[in-house]
């Protein structure tokens, strides 16, 4: 198997490499100076929240109310854009094969390498998305009209608040069963270390040197 030095394979290997290095970096230290390395190892522990950090982003904002707050104006413009997009859509579409759209989706796109027949299905699945969006925008705006308390009713159903901190609360209790381990045998775990590192180093350098 060749790899290239500017292929994504060689670049990888290489990441590889330096991280074993790393590893093999830790392993000794584990080894001749455990003491020091368990200072590391106590800034480097700190418990970080994520449920803290995310707390922000917690706090809903009701964007339907002031949507609904003019519900008939709010209906003319989705009527109204779903009827052009509707018209507009279909007197393009019907001047236009499915062989010829998929071509224009591969001007669009020239870099991206794709057979005629996957441009020919993304511009069929093109079409049915838009047409799907503009009768949905068509409904909507009906229903804003003539049937705005259905559509309040339907906005309250659609964006009940699921809290994803309080979903992942149970993930944010640290458990350190593995640090205590290496804590407690520093030297053998750091031989370990050391000598799967070493390995590793030793496996891919020969691999990127035979490979190139």
């Amino acid at each position: 198997m060749l790899i290239t030095p500017n292929s994504a394979l060689y670049y990888l290997v290489q990441f590889l490499i330096v991280g074993n290095l790393l590893a093999l970096l830790i392993g000794v230290m584990m080894l001749t100076a455990p003491k020091r390395l368990a200072k590391f190892f106590k800034f480097t522990d700190r418990w970080i929240s994520t449920r803290r950090l995310t707390k922000p982003l917690e706090v809903p904002r009701r964007a339907d109310r002031a949507m609904l707050r003019y519900p008939r104006l709010l209906g003319a413009v989705l009527l109204a854009s779903a009827a052009l997009i509707l018209i507009k859509g279909i007197i393009f579409i019907s001047s236009l094969s499915v062989h010829d759209g998929g071509q224009l989706l591969a001007r669009f796109y020239s870099g991206t390498n794709l057979s005629s027949m996957a441009w020919e299905i993304l511009w069929l699945a093109l079409i049915i998305l838009i047409c799907v969006g503009a009768m949905l925008a068509l409904i909507v705006g009906v229903l804003s009209i003539f049937r705005t308390r259905q559509l309040r009713h339907w906005a309250d159903t659609t964006t009940r608040w699921v809290s994803t901190r309080r979903l992942t609360k149970p993930l944010e209790i640290p458990r350190y069963p593995l640090d205590k381990m290496v804590r407690e045998n520093p030297k053998v775990w750091g031989g370990a270390i050391s000598a799967l590192a070493f390995f590793s180093v030793i496996v891919l350098w020969w691999f990127i040197r035979h490979s190139a």
